[in-house]
């Protein structure tokens, strides 16, 4: 067995430190928040808060194959089956007590922004209830445009400027505007280091697979704005670039490089991984993992972040997500696209064939595959229905393949 890396190594130990510390916190000085994935962590950080995220836990519960036994404890309460499975899961947990990693700490408050769907506020709602703590609701308006409007923006702003105050109320502490500031930059500077990993799958062959970045992507989601997920991403980045240089394949013999649409289908990510190097095809990108690439303006900090947290891919038109689709194909100089139905995630997957047929009248159309599935309930997914598709989606990139490769010398 080959010695792990040192970034490998890096991330075991932020991600137990990220689970353990919460739990163990001095609550007078660290105060412990669960958030929803794209929440302004930023303010809390700068608050010394320790926030968690129950869907981070809701995706390892599922990787683990735990999501079957929780999500039927939250079902046996009342909670429909088709509810995210994050949430069931998440309620599963605080109703059984089962864990991967011994539990979430129990939060003093909670911070919840829609800008990934509406199931999070219902959810958060009814944990805000069941823990009797406070919550805090950022409200980000759908974006149809190309631009966000002036409107949404002011209003977003609004509400970061309002959370300053709500949040020196739970926590009992002055909020410090230039410890924000730097909090702030280390964000940034991780997103910054972050874009630059994924963009070296732009290279041929690529060094790591989409599979891989599911597990690179914790740090940016979990500790963003802390110095140990910037060092994580130094580490990381220092690696690949090395395996570029020495033209280190991550699928051996890359013949097909693909786009995941959609979340991972955390409970089959090795079978599917084994599926598609045998075809030597690589997932060298997907819209999930850019989500947390969150860039902010030093110079105009509460406006841009009032930008960046409304702009998530999720939250823009059908139109957005088509222009980001042909990006990523020609960036990426891809063969095809696998679509990820996903019974958990309505507003990620909401129109997806009428995106896919935008996508096979555009100027840059690949072969695509859409299948059913789910995050983390393997109840709504079948392998072999999986596996009987992608046969015929590899056989259908092997007939395109001379026009690609007539596409990619032009």
């Amino acid at each position: 067995m080959s010695e792990m890396s040192r970034s490998t190594n890096y991330l075991l130990g932020l991600t137990m430190l990220y689970y353990t510390v919460p739990r163990q916190a001095d609550r007078k000085k660290n105060r412990v928040a669960w958030c929803s994935s794209i929440a302004p962590v930023e303010f809390l950080r700068a608050m010394d808060v320790l926030p968690l995220f129950p869907e981070n836990h809701g995706a390892l519960i599922g990787a683990r194959k735990m999501g079957v036994e929780l999500a039927e404890a939250a079902e046996a309460v009342g909670y429909s089956n088709d509810i995210c499975s994050y949430a069931r899961a998440n309620i599963g947990h605080i109703l059984t007590g089962k864990s991967p990693v011994d539990g979430l700490a129990r939060p003093d408050f909670l911070v919840c922004c829609n800008n990934i769907c509406g199931t999070v506020v219902k959810w958060y709602e009814n944990l805000a209830r069941h823990f009797q703590v406070p919550l805090f609701l950022l409200d980000t308006p759908f974006n149809h445009g190309h631009e966000i409007p002036e409107y949404s923006l002011q209003y977003v702003e609004g509400q970061l400027r309002e959370f300053i105050p709500w949040l020196e109320g739970v926590t009992d502490k002055k909020f410090d505007f230039d410890r924000f500031k730097e909090v702030a930059m280390l964000s940034n500077q991780t997103a910054k280091l972050w874009r630059e990993v994924l963009e070296l799958a732009q290279h041929k062959p690529s060094p790591f697979t989409a599979f891989d970045t599911f597990n690179y992507m914790a740090p940016v989601v979990t500790m963003r704005g802390t110095p140990e997920a910037l060092e994580y991403y130094r580490l990381l980045l220092e690696e690949l670039l090395k395996k570029v240089k020495d033209g280190v394949a991550a699928v051996p013999g890359e013949k097909y490089r693909l786009l995941w649409n959609g979340i991972p289908v955390w409970f089959a990510m090795r079978p599917m991984l084994q599926l598609l190097a045998k075809h030597q095809a690589n997932l060298v990108c997907s819209t999930y993992t850019n989500a947390w690439v969150l860039e902010f303006d030093p110079d105009n900090l509460l406006r841009s972040m009032a930008e960046g947290y409304t702009a998530v891919l999720i939250n823009q038109s059908m139109g957005l997500k088509f222009t980001n689709l042909e990006n990523l194909i020609q960036e990426f100089d891809l063969h095809g696209i696998i679509h990820h139905s996903n019974r958990s995630c309505k507003p990620y997957c909401f129109g997806l064939y009428d995106l896919s047929r935008m996508l096979q009248a555009g100027s840059h159309a690949v072969p695509e595959m859409i299948f059913d599935g789910d995050q983390a309930d393997p109840r709504h997914f079948s392998w072999a229905q999986f596996e009987t598709m992608f046969q015929s989606f590899i056989e259908t990139l092997a007939l395109a393949e001379p026009a690609n490769g007539q596409r990619r010398q032009s």
